[in-house]
């Protein structure tokens, strides 16, 4: 049957206030902006008539932009007019005639059939409708408007009457020829889209259906609050049936996203520069040139670090963590093996780093982090508000908040479990902690227990808003600590079983520390995943200390993190201090001088990445077959009659090598060698 025009108009009426009811009941957040938005539509004295909204791919700018529409079409005289500049050939005439279509539509303009050419067209149509209309002008998409860009700043607006205002929505802020000039700086408000708080995240998933708590939560960790990816999994939740046309699994989905936010990347160079920043957590220009084995170009490493999802870090540069997961299972799927030798180059680099004696906690957990070990990676590296933390040493100003956490922890006797998601396997450790233990730790530790062994072995955790939110208690041992030590439970099976020539080597000055008993991490929350994670990272420092670090626990989950970590089970100091049916084994970890590097190097294969660099140094030196041969065998330590031995020469004929080796990389003695070839970049 055809509709009438009068129909059809009422058709079309209905659909779109359907539809806005809809986008309405759907839209979650973004208070801030929206009441922005009120204030600027709702003010005649407003000075900044262009508000540009950022963000990266999916955080929602668009649903923003259309929100802002439907406020702006509740007020009478208001008229908005969108654009995307995708939806147009990018020249003058194509966008005026996109407007002059949406004027004619919103307003019923009678055109005139002059001669004129549209762009002319529309600024006349623009000046006339401004006298009675508040006009806006949106303009999604703007970082694709291309070669548009200055003609758009320079001749449009500039042309426009002075009542209409802008709106532009795109990946990056606003620079180059808009910000550089302060006329155009005092007339625009530029705002940054984040990503959903949890409890936001919580009203979007409610709005979709998804009210269990556990769905809810695993639904945060997997997408972190990205809109675009909360969408497509609350999507792919409503339509587990559908799976012919809907992204339903997680890697699905993530697969989809990599597809919308690399249109960004848009050549082999830029696209082989990604993939190797998306391995690292935090880049450099000089981290991608180890790992890529050549020299990166300035011009592009800029190219990458525009990239709307590249932040800066504090050591760098980083890629936003969900697409970083997305772009790592992409790699993963099209070349396995690519992607281990960038992983290996990863942890190499760091070793290096640690082996030049430039070494930092930063460095030493980037090297545990790129070695692979999933519940390693897991556990300690939880990125979501790990910046928002800070830790606070415990003394006597603050004691009374140890005081008050420990009652708050009193009050806690049910059974916790914390969740470890990773999202590049789509596998999440639980750690479980059962009541009865939660109370036995209750009636074994306290706040005296910081009184007895010294404010010192305190660090309070709190958030930004400057809440106590977790605690840490790590002993230093030393004379005066390891006396109540042996007194203690949990600590007191491992030191009472020391012989006397051990704890002798434990008692050092009152103001020293031979090294670490690590008591207590814990949090006012037991199921705050990210601030046990940011506990867990903050032991990273007790590996560069020099000493023994030792700790007990009954809990599997931290049994595994710490054999994880090289620990070894100690004979003899098993205890039974939370209950007859909860052993407790003792770990320790002796990372005492020279043991630290030999401890790192156990865990990789990056020993044989490390022959690797030699031999491609070896060869850019020109050393020969033999002398290669001799090198190897310097780099594992062994002397020149171990290496006659092994080769099957006269001792004499190694120190001849030995010396034309020294010669070529112009220094006196082995030390000075390694030392130079470790240090050399491979792509020099």
């Amino acid at each position: 049957m055809w509709l009438s025009n009068a129909d059809k108009e009422l058709r079309e009426e209905e659909w779109n206030t359907t539809l806005m009811e809809l986008e309405n009941d759907q839209f979650v957040g973004r208070g801030r902006e929206l009441q922005y938005f009120r204030d600027f539509i709702e003010s005649s004295k407003d000075t900044k008539r262009i508000v540009h909204v950022y963000g990266m791919g999916g955080i929602g700018k668009t649903f923003l932009i259309h929100a802002f529409q439907r406020l702006a079409e509740r007020l009478d005289g208001m008229v908005f007019l969108g654009l995307d500049s995708e939806d147009f050939a990018q020249s003058p005439s194509m966008l005026a005639e996109q407007l002059l279509f949406q004027l004619d539509a919103k307003l019923s303009l009678k055109l005139s059939k002059s001669h004129e050419t549209p762009l002319n067209q529309c600024l006349h149509m623009l000046k006339e409708s401004s006298k009675n209309h508040r006009i806006i002008i949106a303009v999604d998409t703007y970082e694709k408007i291309g070669s548009l860009d200055r003609w758009f700043r320079e001749v449009f607006l500039r042309s426009l009457p002075e009542s209409i205002s802008i709106i532009l929505a795109g990946r990056h802020p606003l620079t180059a020829g808009w910000m550089e000039s302060p006329a155009w700086r005092s007339i625009i408000t530029q705002v940054k889209l984040s990503a959903f708080t949890y409890d936001q995240t919580r009203l979007y998933l409610s709005k979709a259906g998804v009210t269990k708590h556990s769905d809810i939560q695993d639904y945060w960790r997997f997408t972190n609050g990205h809109p675009l990816t909360l969408s497509l999994s609350a999507m792919a939740y409503g339509n587990k049936e559908d799976t012919d046309n809907h992204p339903h699994e997680k890697q699905e989905i993530l697969t989809y996203l990599t597809s919308k936010w690399l249109s960004e990347v848009n050549d082999p160079e830029l696209q082989r520069l990604l993939e190797a920043a998306a391995i690292l957590r935090h880049f450099d220009q000089a981290t991608l040139n180890f790992i890529l084995d050549e020299r990166t170009t300035t011009t592009a490493f800029t190219r990458l670090t525009s990239l709307s999802f590249v932040n800066r870090t504090n050591h760098g540069w980083g890629i936003h963590e969900i697409i970083r997961s997305a772009i790592i299972l992409n790699i993963q799927e099209r070349t396995p093996e690519h992607y281990e030798s960038l992983k290996r180059r990863s942890a190499s680099y760091y070793l290096q780093q640690i082996n030049r004696n430039q070494s930092s906690t930063w460095e030493i957990a980037e090297y545990f982090y790129h070695l692979g070990e999933e519940v390693i990676r897991s556990a300690f590296f939880q990125e979501k508000d790990q910046q928002k933390k800070y830790i606070e040493p415990v003394g006597a100003h603050n004691f009374k908040e140890v005081e008050e956490y420990f009652q708050k922890r009193n009050r806690y006797d049910q059974d916790s479990v914390a969740h470890y998601y990773n999202r590049e396997t789509d596998t999440t450790y639980h750690y479980y902690v059962s009541a009865e233990h939660n109370q036995k730790e209750n009636d074994l530790i306290g706040a005296e227990y910081v009184r007895k062994l010294g404010f010192n072995v305190g660090r309070i955790v709190k958030n930004e808003e400057g809440e106590m939110v977790g605690l840490s208690l790590i002993v230093p041992i030393n004379k005066h600590t390891i006396e109540q030590l042996k007194k203690e439970p949990v600590s007191r099976a491992y030191f009472r079983q020391l012989s006397k020539e051990e704890e002798e080597e434990y008692r050092v000055d009152e103001d020293s520390y031979s090294g670490w008993f690590i008591r207590m991490l814990d949090c006012l929350n037991p199921e705050d995943s990210h601030t046990r994670s940011f506990l867990l990272y903050s032991l990273f420092p007790l590996l560069l200390s020099g000493g023994r670090i030792i700790t007990s626990t009954p809990i599997p989950f931290f049994q595994q993190l710490t054999q994880a970590f090289g620990f070894e089970k100690v004979p003899n100091a098993t205890h039974y201090d939370f209950g007859p049916d909860q052993p407790s084994p003792t770990f320790l970890l002796d990372v005492r001088g020279p043991r630290l590097i030999q401890y790192l190097k156990q865990f990789s294969q990056t020993v044989s990445l490390e022959k690797d660099h030699v031999l491609h140094v070896a060869d850019r030196h020109q050393l020969t077959k033999r002398e290669k041969e001799i090198l190897l065998s310097i780099h594992g330590e062994l002397s020149n009659k171990a290496i006659a031995e092994q080769l099957h020469i006269t001792e004499i004929t190694v120190k001849k090598h030995v010396g034309s080796i020294l010669k070529k990389f112009q220094v006196k003695n082995r030390t000075q060698l390694m030392k130079r070839i470790m240090e050399m970049s491979p792509y020099l």
